[in-house]
């Protein structure tokens, strides 16, 4: 076998070896980043407020919606995933309590909680605001 035939069977080798690893790798790390890339559902629970009313505005992926791929895309971003359990207003009477919970594909859960006049994220309060608008327009749209 000739140097140059060697040296190209260690490179191929060598480089069958990588592909071999890097696969593995995201065999095993691929469905957890997987579950939490893709929002599947989005809940938004509002409880409270003068009356004491109890409502649930829910949103699939498959929606069909102007809006879904946004709504979708927001619960799925990293800064929505960074939030913290919790935002609970400092003050306040008859004040709505919000529930936001995210299925992600996979089985990944999460939920955020928040008040009307709490000082939460932008991010948020766009998710609770469009998932309630496309739930709210699909129920108020005729049906033929």
């Amino acid at each position: 076998m000739s140097a140059m035939l060697r040296a190209t069977v260690r490179v191929l080798a060598a480089f069958a070896l990588l592909i071999g690893v890097g696969v593995g790798t995201l065999a095993v790390a691929g469905p957890a980043h997987a579950g939490w890339s893709a929002a599947d559902r989005v809940t938004v629970t509002r409880t409270g407020g003068f009356a004491g009313v109890s409502e649930q505005y829910t949103v699939c992926s498959t929606t069909v919606h102007i809006y879904t791929v946004d709504l979708m895309s927001m619960a799925a971003s990293r800064e929505f995933r960074r939030l913290s359990p919790s935002y609970p207003a400092a003050t306040g009477a008859d004040l709505f309590t919000y529930a936001v919970t995210v299925e992600y594909r996979g089985g990944y859960t999460r939920t955020v909680t928040t008040q009307d006049t709490a000082e939460a994220p932008q991010v948020l309060w766009e998710v609770i605001d469009t998932t309630m608008l496309i739930d709210r327009e699909l129920v108020a749209a005729p049906v033929n």
